[in-house]
């Protein structure tokens, strides 16, 4: 799906894209996949950040085994990202924290994994 054009010639960013915004490539991605997209850009239309600070990263581009849904927090008055948080969607479930926001791995290093991570589960029970 390419981003669409609003009346005033701005271009509307898709929430989540993924791959390269200005061609998404979300049909690129498995049926889990594509359903977990779709879940989080309707969750994510009443935020109030933008939708150009979020993402997704394939497994080939971020070099984890998952799907990285990324979503950067910009402090408006500095127009900087003060953090970086991620979720991965391993098909079945998600886990996710905050992030590096340069490399996009968690912080705290392998401690994060035990202790800052959730799994949750489509159902929403957590493990």
């Amino acid at each position: 799906m390419a981003r669409v054009r609003a009346v005033d010639d701005r271009v509307n960013m898709p929430w989540f894209s993924v791959g390269d915004a200005d061609d998404d490539a979300s049909a690129t991605l498995d049926a889990a996949g594509r359903r977990y997209v779709s879940v989080l850009r309707d969750r994510a239309a009443t935020w109030p950040c933008d939708p150009e600070e979020t993402f997704v990263l394939r497994p080939e581009e971020s070099g984890f085994a998952h799907l990285l849904a990324v979503l950067c927090l910009v402090r408006a008055a500095t127009d900087v990202v003060s953090h970086v948080f991620g979720v991965f969607f391993d098909g079945q479930g998600v886990l996710g924290s905050e992030l590096h926001n340069q490399m996009y791995t968690p912080l705290g290093g392998s401690r994060w994994w035990g202790r800052s991570m959730r799994r949750v589960h489509p159902a929403g029970a957590r493990t």
